[in-house]
């Protein structure tokens, strides 16, 4: 049941594209009203005497949360006014290698050399699907930068979520991190002096769509799944969410796919599923003995 809360997940996490390439609003500012509008959506749904008692520990990695996730989604945001919707979704979802990384180094957990190397091979496949677009010229390059950028920093958000997740309420956590995030990019605009209200009315809708949609129903089945499996697994199976990417740029912004985007799309998606595989048979094999 997990691993198809995930993949759910994925794809409603995969439609924010289409509102952030919708919007005319700066990246900051569709940032920050995605997790506002998340947050409020929340609210009825808290347990405040929960909130109320967290301890001091788990507050700083709240905090710590709130900051990875701010910026990993104006960097993202950011990107995709340079490159296109394939590469950034590509790049940004190649988490799992910086989740590999962390890990192994601040927690010692160390995936099998199977899992390892199906991990490498859905990564392959991802880069496959992006490889055509990289001689675009170098704003394309500066975006894919922002992308990988925005990737290290959702890896960190998934790295310390999956210890602070298990002592909190889905709903909380999430509650809480987006707030965390809202009064972040808040204050970004303020220093940047970047607009909150002097765009067109129609990206109010996009504002609302992305909180619901890629929000709620994306990254807050993220935040239950995290209770639950590893935040490698999570990670690896975002990896969808390119090939999402993909399919949206295709028929939505006339972004046309090649044979690396096809073969590539073939091998992220026989990554993603021998290493969920490989991840039930260790699980399983660590319960027995």
């Amino acid at each position: 049941m997990s691993y198809l809360i995930l993949f759910a997940a994925v794809f409603f996490l995969s439609t924010s594209v289409l509102f952030v390439k919708w919007t005319s609003a700066p990246a900051e500012t569709a940032a920050f009203y995605r997790m506002l509008f998340s947050s409020l959506m929340l609210l009825p749904f808290l347990d405040y005497r929960s909130l109320v008692s967290l301890r001091t520990n788990t507050r700083y990695a709240i905090g710590l949360s709130g900051v990875l996730l701010a910026f990993h989604f104006w960097l993202w945001f950011l990107s995709l006014d340079y490159t296109t919707v394939a590469s950034s979704t590509l790049f940004v979802t190649s988490s799992p290698i910086f989740v590999l990384i962390g890990n192994a180094v601040f927690f010692k957990k160390r995936p099998t050399p199977k899992g390892l190397t199906f991990a490498l091979v859905a990564v392959l496949g991802g880069m496959l699907v992006a490889a055509g677009d990289f001689q675009l010229g170098r704003d394309a390059l500066i975006g894919d930068a922002l992308a990988l950028a925005a990737a290290i920093l959702i890896a960190g958000y998934w790295l310390v979520g999956q210890h602070v997740r298990t002592e909190m309420k889905t709903n909380d956590y999430s509650f809480s991190v987006y707030i965390v995030a809202t009064i972040v990019l808040g204050f970004m605009l303020l220093v940047r002096d970047t607009t909150f209200v002097a765009f067109e009315t129609v990206n109010w809708w996009y504002f609302i769509a992305l909180a619901f949609f890629p929000t709620l129903l994306g990254h807050n089945l993220f935040n239950y799944a995290l209770a639950r499996v590893s935040a490698t697994v999570v990670s690896i199976t975002i990896l969808g969410e390119a090939l999402w990417g993909m399919l949206f740029g295709f028929f939505f912004f006339e972004e046309r796919l090649g044979p690396f985007q096809l073969i590539g799309a073939a091998v992220l998606l026989g990554g993603i599923y021998l290493f969920l595989k490989e991840d039930a048979r260790s699980v399983r094999a660590d319960v027995a003995s």
